[in-house]
């Protein structure tokens, strides 16, 4: 059966004009809309697109130089992979937005700024089938591109995408929301506009990012002053780690050996004694350079009005 590409409902199979994520190395995914006659240039060679087409969801493929994965897009390998037009909110930051927002299926979430749209994919996934994204951004450029991306993706009957500045003309939609995200340069400024978007009869929660203390000093103010409560800041710093193993001394066999390695016996297969070095698993930072976008969320509630 077929249908219509989209990242919210796939084939078995990879049909043309579907968007794939082409998993080259760790640190390289490309994503890449299949079609008949292309060719994508990458790391290990070429692949032409028709090889690609009829293919399952994860299989390894052979290029002209190196085997590369075909995955299926999802929120997270989008944010990993997609063409960046300003700086992103990666994964961590996008999980604990949502997860503060309380978005969920039927939500409606407004979000200024679009940027890259690395969170408006996470959100319209969330809210989708029935909820709704109505991302804002000053920039026609970068809101003309993600509209197309969320066309091309399948999106469009759950997004809306403006040219809107909400610090001074204020969000699309008023008394409807469900939740507000603000990533602009001066929160305070489109707080009160957020505040009257948000649903009066049942209430929100606003999130707002901000790099530096000072800005989210001024943000505190100015929900308090809009009526929000339960105001609390925080900041997420993920870190990934891996175990390995490495050689640990304790300070008594230091001051009895000195600086070398204990040694403990140990008989091998043939029943023979042989020296081995004794190995701790240990947690170290890998890979050491890790992307992400420092800063602060500060997340408040609107409580509905009662008559």
């Amino acid at each position: 059966m077929t249908v219509e590409p989209s990242f919210l409902q796939y084939d078995e199979r990879i049909q043309e004009g579907d968007t794939v994520i082409v998993y080259v190395t760790y640190g390289q995914m490309v994503p890449t809309v299949v079609k008949r006659g292309q060719t994508l240039m990458m790391k290990y060679g070429a692949l032409r697109h028709e090889f690609i087409i009829g293919k399952k969801w994860g299989q390894r493929l052979s290029a002209t130089a190196g085997y590369v994965y075909i995955l299926r897009p999802s929120s997270d390998l989008w944010t990993r992979s997609l063409p960046r037009r300003t700086q992103i909110l990666y994964t961590a930051d996008c999980a604990q937005i949502l997860s503060l927002l309380d978005a969920k299926p039927g939500s409606i979430i407004c979000e200024s700024g679009t940027g890259s749209g690395s969170l408006s994919h996470a959100i319209a996934l969330t809210v989708s089938p029935n909820g709704h994204l109505y991302t804002h951004d000053i920039d026609e450029t970068r809101t003309t591109k993600v509209l197309e991306e969320f066309k091309h993706h399948g999106l469009s009957t759950v997004t809306t995408a403006v040219v809107r500045n909400v610090c001074t003309s204020g969000f699309h939609v008023e008394n409807s929301a469900d939740g507000v995200f603000l990533d602009v340069p001066a929160p305070w400024e489109a707080i009160p506009f957020a505040a009257k978007s948000l649903s009066r009869a049942k209430g929100g929660r606003l999130v707002s990012f901000s790099p530096c203390l000072e800005q989210v000093q001024r943000a505190c103010l100015a929900m308090a002053a809009a009526g929000f409560v339960c105001i609390e800041t925080i900041e997420l710093v993920p870190e990934q780690k891996k175990i390995v193993g490495q050689h640990r001394q304790t300070l008594e066999e230091f001051e009895e050996i000195g600086d070398a390695y204990p040694k403990e016996r140990k008989r091998n297969q043939e029943g023979q004694l042989v020296e081995n070095t004794p190995r701790v698993s240990t947690a170290i930072v890998f890979p050491y350079s890790q992307p992400t976008h420092t800063g602060y969320l500060t997340h408040a509630t609107l409580l509905p009005v009662l008559d």
